[in-house]
């Protein structure tokens, strides 16, 4: 019993280990970042501004989506019961359209 305790709190060590091994590294990197960054000023301004510009167009998505969204989705997304362009059945048919036997009328791409 008291062996497995013991290989139990060496797992147990281990990953707690490897854990503190992770943050170590994540805070040296944070460290020489900053270093890098207070020393190189024209790279932080660039950097600073591709961020803004980012930032800036995913705002104007965003806000694009919203306001045109169901426009856009009404457009490749017809409802009704029928299939393709809301006309056309699941099943593909042998008859070409001068052939077809009903007097419907199809959609044009303005509709």
């Amino acid at each position: 019993m008291a062996a497995e305790a013991e290989a139990g709190a060496d797992a147990a060590s281990a990953e707690w280990e490897a854990h503190t091994r992770v943050l170590r590294a994540l805070t040296w990197l944070g460290q020489e970042f900053l270093s890098d960054w207070e020393a190189q000023d024209l790279r932080a301004a660039l950097f600073q501004l591709l961020l803004l510009w980012l930032l800036v167009s995913l705002l104007g998505i965003q806000v694009a989506w919203r306001v045109y969204g169901n426009t856009v989705t009404s457009l490749y997304y017809r409802q009704g019961t029928g299939g393709q362009n809301g006309e056309t059945p699941d099943g593909s048919s042998h008859f070409s359209m001068w052939e077809s036997a009903s007097n419907t009328n199809t959609k044009t791409h303005r509709e």
